[in-house]
Parts: structure tokens; sequence; C-alpha cells
């Protein structure tokens, strides 16, 4: 392929040369998906609509499925795309909530159906008797290859919006039954139509130590244009010294609004290749490198999502190729060389980006202005992090961070509703890779000290519960971000209130008995309900607030106490007790 591309340069225009490249990558797709793909049917019975693709940038990982519509509503029939047998099934109230595995010993592939509303009858009858013997509604178990047999095309479950899902969805995927690995769906031939380049939308230039652009040690964002479908930066910025480039883009297929990730990008200075980044495949072990890989600082800034086209010193993630000097680009001549980045998508549609830099051989350095700092401490990567003060310790393993970093610490005075003082704990705009120890010293009165725990918080006075357990006057926890820090208590206890039952109640027709519970300050740690005295399962919602108890078999016709005991996470209890007739 590389001879052909060469020679045929000699031979033809450059925008000749550039639909040629988009055929060949098309066929070239189009060829390896042949070589890969299995006789799967679709796991839903309607034309395929994505809201997310794989590999897309998440929160804290890389999208490890497909995203496919269920026009807007739940309850939609999902079919298993071969036959198999069920081999994990697991229900939560986070995550992937109802979720099936089915492994298809034929092809070496477990496929994965998440954020379920129920599970077929012969599946559903199992997972309840799952529950009532764990007296849990959270359940996680693997079947025998004999215990539930899966037919090629038969209804497994109907679609939903349980768990982490933030709106009617299934979310699928295929992985590799021995490694566990995802692997892009939509290498198996599954139809979704799509003839629409990726976006790209800003390109941002990273200075690095002693980096000028445009004169000044400071990373640079630069709008990116488009014209008779060809993109261009605004300006041409003048570099002296080693730098790094980051893309902001997306993808988006026919018919369909959403926004989603791209497939694979390529970074060339001249003709060389010196980045390139797909996802064909991931790996969970490593999928939480995405905070290296992407612009974190910039994320939770200004909300954009740049991939950076280098490398960190400590990303472990192996979805990169073709990496010269990690893709970072040292320009050593004062000539004008071409950049140029594409940006692609599963079905070979390509954007491509071209520009030129010019090195300088500018000594003058303006750099940004750093922060005052109470206390500065240099924290490595491949070593053992500890700081000390009077009032907190740090103890953080190693390899917890991506990049070497300069550690800030200071405090302010306490703020109401805080014990002790509030401690700024570096900068949250720093990713950390593994949870480190932290322990803060305060005076807080005997009595109340098992209502308090260790919060983050905001400039607006919000607080989020991260825990800690007291030894003397030291209270300490675990946590993998950097931020504000302080000591809170809640002594106040959740609230519960009833739907649909009341003291008195008769149900007749409905089916189902609802209450809403509510932490405002640690949060829901558990909660049990129970008819005269037994454990009944209820489904919890924690998007609405809303537990619900589907009546069954097991409630007879009479009169019966309902009881409801909710403990938020620093034990404060409710419990709500109402007699109803059935």
């Amino acid at each position: 392929m590389l001879y052909l591309l060469n020679f045929l340069k000699i031979i033809i225009s450059q925008n000749q040369m550039k639909i040629l490249k988009s055929f060949l990558l098309i066929v070239m797709l189009l060829t390896y998906t042949s070589t890969i793909a299995q006789d799967y049917s679709a796991p839903l019975n309607f034309r395929m609509l994505l809201s997310g693709t794989f590999g897309e940038l998440r929160g804290n990982h890389f999208h490890a499925g497909i995203d496919i519509k269920t026009e807007g509503v739940e309850g939609q029939k999902v079919y298993s795309i071969a036959n198999g047998y069920i081999s994990r099934i697991k229900v939560s109230t986070w995550g992937y909530g109802k979720v099936l595995y089915i492994t298809h010993p034929e092809t070496g592939h477990t496929s994965v159906y998440a954020h379920l509303q129920s599970f077929s009858a012969k599946i559903d009858s199992i997972v309840k008797k799952k529950h009532y013997q764990k007296e849990s509604f959270e359940i996680n178990f693997y079947p025998n290859a004999n215990t539930i047999q899966i037919k090629k095309g038969e209804v497994i479950a109907l679609s939903g919006n349980s768990g982490g899902s933030g709106g009617a969805h299934l979310h699928f995927e295929i992985r590799d039954t021995k490694t566990e690995h995802p692997i892009n769906p939509l290498q198996f031939g599954f139809n979704i139509a799509d003839n629409i380049p990726p976006n790209l939308s800003k390109l941002k230039i990273y200075a690095f130590d002693t980096t000028l652009i445009d004169g000044y040690n400071k990373s640079k964002i630069i709008n990116i244009k488009k014209t008779n479908n060809k993109y261009a930066i605004d300006e041409n910025p003048k570099i002296n010294g080693s730098f790094g480039l980051g893309i902001s883009t997306y993808d988006k297929s026919n018919d369909s609004y959403n926004k989603n990730g791209v497939y694979s990008i390529k970074l060339c200075v001249d003709t060389n290749i010196c980045y390139k980044f797909t996802v064909d495949e991931l790996d969970f072990s490593t999928s939480r490198f995405i905070n290296a890989h992407i612009d974190y600082a910039e994320k939770k800034e200004s909300k954009n999502k740049y991939h950076r086209c280098y490398k960190l010193p400590n990303n472990k993630l192996t979805n990169y190729s073709n990496l010269i000097n990690d893709g970072i680009i040292n320009i050593q001549d004062t000539l004008t060389h071409l950049i140029s980045l594409e940006v692609t998508d599963i079905y070979g549609n390509i954007s491509e980006l071209d520009f030129n830099i010019k090195s300088t051989n500018n000594p003058f350095l303006n750099r940004c202005p750093l922060p005052k700092d109470t206390i500065n401490t240099p924290f490595a990567i491949n070593k053992v992090n500890i700081f000390k003060d009077n009032e907190l310790n740090l103890h953080m393993e190693a390899n917890s961070l991506y990049e070497p970093i300069m550690f800030h610490y200071e405090t302010t005075d306490s703020i109401e509703g805080v014990f002790g003082k509030v401690h700024h704990v570096h900068f949250d705009n720093t990713p950390v890779h593994k949870k480190y120890v932290l322990s803060i010293k305060a005076i807080v009165p005997d009595s109340i000290k098992r209502k308090t725990y260790i919060a983050t918080t905001d400039i607006k006075g919000n607080f989020w519960y991260l825990g800690g357990i007291w030894k003397d006057s030291i209270i300490r926890t675990k946590t993998r971000q950097f931020g504000n820090f302080c000591i809170i208590a809640d002594t106040t206890n959740p609230e519960v209130k009833g739907v649909n039952i009341y003291p008195g109640k008769t149900f007749n027709t409905q089916t189902s008995i609802k209450l809403t519970i509510k932490d405002i300050n640690s949060g829901i740690k558990s909660y049990r309900g129970e008819i005269d005295g037994k454990w009944i399962l209820m489904d919890y919602d924690y998007k609405r607030n809303l537990l619900r108890y589907d009546i069954d078999e097991k409630l007879t016709k009479g009169k019966h106490t309902f009881t409801l005991k909710v403990t938020d996470n620093v034990n404060n209890e409710k419990v709500y007790t109402a007699d109803f007739t059935y």
C-alpha cells in the first residue's frame, strides 16, 4: 500500500491523491471488517441510530460500546445477537444498571446489553431468586454454561434507562471472551448509515517549560474554520522550542444529531507520521488513562474535550502507534514545515487540517504569572510522594500522576458549617490516577465526631461526601482528586415520602408501591423494605429518588404492614411505616 501511494503521488494531483487515500482507506476498512465479521444479528429490530460511539470520551473512561437509540422510550425488545449462554447477570443502582452478558463460544466473543428495564421471564425468575437469597437489590453472579441457554434472535430483555444512564437507550458491547477487552462493535457489520466526515472545531498548541508561542511561554487555542470542505486555522503562530498539539473534534452519523467520538487521529510533520491514535479495542485496566489522553484541565475549566496528539510520560494506553518523540514536535531549523492532522470515523470519512509552522530564534521569554504559593513541593511520577503539614498529611503511591507537578497547598479560614480550616490541596484541574491517603487534623467535639466526614467543596458552598475514619484528632480518607477539602457534620435524617402509599391505603388496581427517598447531606447508604417483617425487592432509581416494589405473588390478600428503613452515610436513619390493605 505504501509503495502504491508513493508512486501515485508522482502522477496525480494533491486533491486527487486525497480522494484516492479516502477510497483506499474505505477499502481497507471494509476488507478488515470482512475478515472479522461474524454472522451477528442486530440487538434491536428497528433501524440502528447511535447516540454514542465506541471509544468516545467519557468521564474517567473511554466508552466501551455503542449507545443505540430506542426511539425515545423504554420497553423495546432486546435480542441476542447469536447463540450462546448467559454468563453474567448484574443489577446495580449505578453504572450499567440491569445488564446481561452472553458468551458465544462459536465466535469467542461475549455480547453485553446494559441499562435494561427488565429481563425475559426465564432469566427474571432466576434473578429474582438471587435477590431474595441475598435480600439485596444489588446482585452480581455468574451462571454456568448450562443454566440459561440462549438462541440467536431470542428476546432476552426490554430496553430501559437503569443505572447511570442519562436517557432511554441500549448500551451494547462486544468483548473478546478470553481477554474481556471491548472491541469496536461497528467492525462487525452492523448497518449504521454514515457518510459525514468528523468536525474539527479548535486546535490547541501546548507550550512546555521553555517553549515560546508568539513570544509567550503559554499554550494557545486557535479557532478552526471550514471553507469549501477544507479545514484551516485562523493564524499561523510563530513557535520556538518543542510543542504539542491537541484537537477538539466530534463525529456525526446520518439522521442523528448527537456529537459522537471519532475513530482515529493521525498527526504528520511534513510527510512523516509522528502520532496515531485508534480505538479498535479497549482495555478496562487502562481506561482511566483517558485523563492523560485528554486535556483534563481544559475539560474542567471550559468543558471542552481535547485529544492530546502527544503522549504524557505516565500514559499507559496502548491505542497509540507510529510515535516519534511521543508525538512532541521539535523543529530545529527556521524553515516552514507542514503540519497535518487527519481525523477519521470508523466508516472511512476523513477530515484534514493542514497548516504551516515556522520556528523562530526569539530569546525573549514571557512567562505566565504563577500563583502566589504558600507551599510548593515537587511531586514525581515514579516514586511515593508524601506531604506533611501541621493540619494535613498526604500519602500518594508511585505512578499516581501522569506527569510531574509542583504540588501546591494552602488553607483558608473556616466557613459556616465547617470544623477547622478549608484545605486547598493543589488544583482540581490536575488528574490523579490512583487513590491517595488524605489525613486532616481538627478539633471536633466527641459528641458529634461519628456524624462528621471529609467533604469536597466548591466556591458556591456545595459539599460532596468523601467519608473518613477518625483516630484521636485526625480523620483519614482516600480520594483520587485534588481540590478543596473540609470537615462537616450531617445530623439530619434522610427524607422518605410515600408516592402512592400511606396509612390506611387500599391497593386495588395499582401494581406497585412507590416512595421517594432523599438525603441532601452525606447521601443514601442503604435501604431496606419489608412487608410484615419480611424483606421485599425494591427497585431504586436514584435519578428520580424513587423506590418501587412491584406487587407479586408473595403478597397475599388482606391487611399488611409496610416498613422502610433508610440510612445515610453517617448512619442517620429514617423509618417509614404504613398499614395497608391489598
